[in-house]
Formats: C-alpha cells, sequence, structure tokens
C-alpha cells in the first residue's frame, strides 16, 4: 500500500508541472470573436451576440471611438496575478465611446481585430420611448386654462367651478342643493360675480330695470325730464332727479339692491296751479337671486321682490299710500361673440308693482336693452333701449288725469293708459370698476302724461 500512494503522487506532480497556471480572463464577450480565430459563427450566434438596441436613441460622444489597446498596461505580469481574477479595463478617455451621430454604436474588443455593430434603431421607437418619458400635463390645469383664455377675460375667476366641485364634495348632494340656492363665494366676500363682466348695466328705467347679476356697487343717478306743455295739470316744465343706487353681492347669487335713494325737484309750468316742490324721494329696496348663471352660454337671469316705501316728501308726491310690492324677473344673453368686430348683448326685465291699499296706482312694465361690445373689448358700448308702461288700476290720492311712472306715483286717475319709450345712447368702462353711461330717451307711443323726453347719466363704482 505504502508503494502505491507513492505511485500516485509521482503522478500528480508530473501533471502540475506540465499544465500552465491558470490567467485572469480578459473582460469582454466570451464568443469566437474574442479570440479571433476559427471561421465566423452561424448568423443564430451572431445573434445572440449583438448588443440590444439602445432605447432612447444613439448616444452622444466622439464619432470614431478608439479601441482597446490589444496588451492593457499593468503594473504586474501574468504570473503575478491572482488565479480567476478579472483584468479591468484601462482607464482611456475615450474608451468605449458611443457614436456622436444617429447610427448605430460601435464597438471594439480588447485585440482590436473585431466589431460588434449593433441594428440601428427606427425612429418609431424613438419617438414612442421620449412620449413615454416626457412631463404629461394633468387633464385639468385651470392654471393652462386662465392664460390661455383671451386677453378680455382674464380677469374673471379662473376656477369657480373647481371651488363649487370642491364644496360639493365635502357636503354631497346637499351641498350642491345649498349651492344652486344660495351661491358660492369666488374671490372675497361682498365681491361683485365678475364672471360676465362682458354686460353692461342698463342705463333708462334704472330704478325698476335690474342688471341679473350679483353686484356691489355705488350708483349718482341724474335724471332731468321735461314735462309737455300740453298737459292739463302741469302745463309743461321739468322734473329732476338726483340720487344714489346701492347694491350688495352676499354671494354670486344673492344680494340685496337699493334701487331708489335721493331727492325730487318738480318744477310746473309759470300758468300750472302746482307750485315748484322738492324734498326727499320715496325709499325703493329689496333682494335679488339670479338663479340662472350660464357660464357655457352666457346666460344670466333673476328674481327679485322691491318694496316701494312712500316715506319722502308730501309736498313732491312721495308719500302716496301705504306700500307697493313689486315682483320682477330679469334676463341677460351675450351672442355673436365670434363675430370679429364685436358681440352683442340683450338685457330684458319685466315685473308688476302691487299697490297695498287704493290711494296709489299700480302698473305693470316692460323693459329691454341691446348694446354692441365694440371689439370685444369690454370698453365701448353703444346702446337703445326701450320701456312700456302700463297703468292697470286708478288710484285714489291725487285729482289729476296723469301719472309719473318711475318717479312719482301720484295715485291718479290714468288706469288703462300707458306709454311706450325708445332711447339711444351709451357706456363707457373706464375701468372695470369705474363705469360712466347716459342716454337720451323720447315717446314713442301712448299718451305721454309727463313725458316729453328725458335725459338720464349714471357713474358707476362696483367691486
Amino acid at each position: 500500500m505504502p508503494r502505491v500512494g507513492w505511485l500516485w503522487a509521482a503522478v500528480a506532480s508530473i501533471v502540475v508541472g506540465v499544465c500552465p497556471p491558470a490567467t485572469a480572463q480578459p473582460l469582454g464577450p466570451i464568443s469566437p470573436l474574442d479570440a479571433g480565430e476559427g471561421p465566423p459563427p452561424p448568423a443564430e450566434v451572431q445573434a445572440r451576440t449583438q448588443l440590444p438596441p439602445p432605447i432612447l436613441g444613439a448616444p452622444v460622444g466622439v464619432a470614431d471611438p478608439k479601441p482597446w489597446p490589444s496588451s492593457p498596461p499593468s503594473s504586474s505580469t501574468p504570473a503575478e496575478r491572482t488565479p480567476g481574477a478579472r483584468t479591468a479595463p484601462p482607464e482611456h478617455p475615450t474608451e468605449r465611446v458611443r457614436a456622436a451621430t444617429l447610427g448605430p454604436p460601435r464597438y471594439t474588443d480588447s485585440t482590436g481585430t473585431a466589431t460588434i455593430t449593433s441594428t440601428p434603431v427606427p425612429s418609431a421607437i424613438v419617438d414612442k420611448a421620449i412620449a413615454q418619458t416626457a412631463y404629461q400635463p394633468p387633464a385639468h390645469d385651470p392654471v393652462a386654462e386662465f392664460l390661455n383664455r383671451p386677453s378680455s377675460e382674464r380677469h374673471r375667476f379662473p376656477s369657480p367651478q373647481q371651488e363649487s366641485t370642491n364644496s360639493s364634495a365635502k357636503w354631497g348632494q346637499w351641498g350642491e342643493t345649498m349651492e344652486i340656492i344660495f351661491g358660492q363665494r369666488a374671490g372675497g366676500w361682498f365681491r361683485s360675480d365678475h364672471m360676465f363682466d362682458g354686460f353692461i348695466s342698463p342705463v333708462t328705467n334704472p330704478f325698476l330695470f335690474e342688471d341679473p347679476r350679483s353686484l356691489t356697487e355705488v350708483r349718482p343717478i341724474f335724471i332731468y325730464q321735461r314735462i309737455p306743455s300740453s298737459q292739463p295739470d302741469f302745463l309743461g316744465g321739468n322734473i329732476s332727479y338726483f340720487g344714489v343706487q346701492g347694491r350688495l353681492a352676499l354671494s354670486d347669487r344673492w344680494s340685496f339692491v337699493f334701487h331708489k335713494l335721493g331727492g325730487i325737484w318738480i318744477n310746473p309750468g309759470s300758468a300750472s296751479r302746482f307750485d315748484d316742490e322738492s324734498g326727499f324721494a320715496e325709499l325703493w329696496l329689496g333682494p335679488k337671486w339670479t338663479f340662472y348663471r350660464g357660464e357655457e352660454n352666457g346666460i344670466l337671469a333673476a328674481a327679485g321682490l322691491q318694496f316701494q316705501l312712500p316715506v319722502g316728501s308730501r309736498r313732491a308726491f312721495q308719500t302716496t299710500g301705504n306700500l307697493s310690492i313689486a315682483p320682477y324677473l330679469s334676463y341677460a344673453q351675450n351672442f355673436l361673440r365670434d363675430f370679429q368686430f364685436g358681440s352683442f348683448n340683450f338685457l330684458a326685465n319685466t315685473g308688476f308693482a302691487f299697490a297695498t291699499n287704493n290711494q296709489r296706482s299700480s302698473y305693470y312694465w316692460l323693459s329691454a336693452h341691446l348694446d354692441f361690445d365694440v371689439m370685444n373689448a369690454h370698453r365701448f358700448y353703444p346702446l337703445v333701449e326701450l320701456n312700456w308702461f302700463v297703468v292697470t288700476n286708478t288710484g285714489r290720492s291725487t285729482p289729476i288725469g296723469a301719472e309719473g311712472r318711475d318717479l312719482i306715483n301720484f295715485g291718479g286717475q290714468a288706469g288703462g293708459t300707458g306709454l311706450l319709450t325708445g332711447a339711444f345712447g351709451g357706456r363707457v368702462k373706464i375701468t372695470e370698476s369705474a363705469q360712466l353711461g347716459a342716454a337720451f330717451e323720447i315717446p314713442f307711443a301712448g299718451r305721454r302724461d309727463l313725458f316729453r323726453n328725458r335725459f338720464t347719466v349714471d357713474f358707476i363704482l362696483r367691486y
């Protein structure tokens, strides 16, 4: 047995001495191309050894990369390297640098004799990869929508729908119902509804022809009306009014209006049995509800209730009866907004003033307004307006056969009479907060009573 062991030991020594030690395998793909020996491999092998196409397209680099040196410099000899270790690639500024053009990248192995070339990448793959990695904006971007609006609309609140949606989501169906009834506050308390700043308020019949928007404003008004000389009671002369209106927006749907607050001056003709009189006018006020706000179609609709309180001067016929209650409806619509020279705004208002006793006269009114927004600049608005009054029943306060329409309720014997007037004028928006309007009005049909013609001017200071 010992002799057999020595024999095996001698054979192992011979084998170890004949076989060379293992050297580090050079870095790179293992294929016949690495050694540069033998015939080219089959197509299946070449396909497996090719690099995959770059997903993001051609990289940026120098046009012609330099191959690795066939014998990378090293401080140690092959005999001194650790058996089984891989040789690290040399540090070279252009090692394995990809082509700068849109062509395919090229690589050269360590021997410098073989080149592996990747397949060119189709442009469709590059475009798809860029689209997948590009920034995708959100489906609803209120800032982008606001900036993409025309410059004339950028003063409007950019996202009232978003505030409404958030509030409705918080309170559910109950919240949606409350917002429909009471509106939602966009931009601060008591601020006017600026979603419809393309509209303007009417000029004539200012105490009854109400704008359907919810507004906060102060509006001084001056009216000068001439009396026909053929009027049997006053025999000419004039009536003047100067006062102020006030509106307070509680939300974009609810507001409170002071329709009439001021003084009146009556100056009959020299031969009249009435003397010149002046004093405080009646006080008219009441709530208004904008029940429809069509932000997409440019339509507004409102309903209101006006209380006409005879608390003025007796000598100026401003204390007739006890009270009149006047419910009304207002409507506004913008149309032809794509017309290159401007768009049109139509407003209409109708209501009935019910006298609570037989001392005052009751009457029905209907007013219409049409203006043209020149160049859609929200600056200059030429306008025409129509106003129709019909006295439905006779009062018992003053023994005259006339009525004073919106300036005076005589309680006279004028039941069944009516008057249609027309006006032309314009409004100028110095800014959205400061607006000036003026119109001249004449009778078209019906009994004139105290109305020969009228000039109306106002100035709006709006919040």
